[in-house]
């Protein structure tokens, strides 16, 4: 119920990283199941997705964001809304990925999945074992994303491909530093959740972070891996 004290901090911190864990997982699964569907059986509208598809889908994760951060805080939105917003979402990045299943080979798909598994738990390992506080990089870490932005946008334009490769990396940095700072930030929510319902918002909230960190380093493998391939 609504207002119950559920055990102490650290009992709260292990159960919200594993309903976090849990909502990522179903989350990538539900994803790839959808990319599978749509290259499998609508290929032709997959392959006409162009930019107004892709404004398109990106208005509407937009939306879909907002209203997941507008439902944590608001005491009034049941946790089932909060959690159906969260896997609205993980289907429509499923529909926006699904071009990857059919411009990309199977060995750099499967690669880019490999490479995105052990970054991620390794990276995940390192975040629950070190002793170190990532907490005060989250600033740091969104003005960098936001110049890495700015940066290939510049490249695009330039159409330089060092550049292209260069911006890649650097994301890929960004991104690993991300998935430790969301994995100790998932603790951190810990002392904030009195009830079960508060439970699970915060892990919907979080483990849209993760699953955002995880999609974003497995694309640029994707890109780093084909651009490779391409070069041979």
């Amino acid at each position: 119920m609504n207002g119950e004290i559920y055990g102490n901090t650290e009992d709260m911190a292990q159960r919200l990283v594993a309903k976090t864990y849990q909502k990522v997982a179903i989350g990538l699964l539900i994803t790839g199941i959808v990319m599978a569907f749509m290259s499998t059986f609508m290929t032709k509208f997959v392959m006409s997705m162009g930019i107004g598809t892709s404004l398109l889908i990106l208005v509407v994760a937009l939306g879909l964001m907002f209203a997941l951060g507008h439902s944590v805080n608001d005491e009034s939105t049941s946790a089932s809304t909060t959690n159906t917003i969260y896997y609205l979402m993980t289907i429509l990045f499923g529909v926006s990925l699904s071009p990857v299943l059919i411009y990309y080979d199977v060995r750099t798909i499967g690669l880019a999945f490999l490479g995105t598994a052990l970054m991620f738990g390794g990276l995940t390992l390192y975040a629950n074992k070190t002793k170190r506080n990532f907490l005060g990089m989250g600033v740091y870490l969104f003005w960098a994303l936001l110049a890495a932005i700015v940066l290939s946008l510049v490249a695009m334009l330039l159409r330089i491909p060092t550049l292209y490769i260069i911006i890649d990396v650097v994301m890929l940095v960004i991104f690993s530093f991300y998935i430790i700072w969301d994995t100790q930030s998932v603790k951190q929510y810990a002392s904030s959740v009195t009830s079960e319902s508060q439970l699970q918002k915060f892990s919907a909230m979080s483990a849209l972070s993760i699953y955002l960190d995880i999609l974003n380093i497995f694309e640029i493998l994707l890109e780093l891996i084909g651009m490779s391939s391409n070069n041979r």
